[in-house]
């Protein structure tokens, strides 16, 4: 017997999401190591080490893909925004045109989901300024949705904040 439709959403769901919680930490870290900075003059003067100066509030979106999604080289310069529901709920693309996003953090994980092997930190205020036609739309495998799929070098060189690679 096949799965529902009901079954099929919270199945996708629920494997994106426990491939989130599981790499929580390292999310954490890698966010941290970009939006907390060192104030060196504050030490100097202050003995202060670490600041936070910004207190503005922001949000990141985070989308992790999986290793067969990485070993296909056309996908490690490629992101894909969840776009349409043919129910008509907002998605990801509704929410980041509204500005309730701020950035996006997306990556791929090792073989053994592991590691984080990639990833890049866009910022969405470029994304909704250049305002980038999709590359191509395509049906999700959970046939819940439809993404778009966006090239990195469609966008101006201050989309990307940050990309590493190991």
């Amino acid at each position: 017997m096949g799965l529902t439709n009901t079954e099929t959403k919270s199945t996708s769901f629920e494997r994106d999401m426990s491939l989130e919680r599981k790499f929580e930490r390292q999310l954490k870290a890698i966010l941290g190591n970009q939006f907390i900075g060192k104030e060196v003059v504050a030490d100097l003067r202050e003995g202060t080490d670490f600041a936070i100066f910004n207190i503005r509030p922001f949000r990141v979106g985070v989308r992790l893909r999986r290793y067969k999604y990485y070993n296909n080289l056309k996908y490690r310069k490629e992101f894909t925004i969840r776009y349409s529901r043919p129910s008509g709920v907002e998605t990801e693309i509704d929410k980041i045109k509204k500005g309730l996003v701020g950035y996006i953090l997306y990556g791929f994980v090792d073989q053994d989901e592991q590691r984080i092997i990639q990833y890049f930190i866009g910022d969405l205020e470029v994304f909704n300024r250049v305002s980038p036609d999709p590359y191509e739309i395509r049906e999700n495998y959970s046939h819940d949705s439809k993404l778009a799929i966006y090239k990195i070098d469609q966008l101006t060189d201050d989309f990307v904040v940050k990309f590493w690679h190991q």
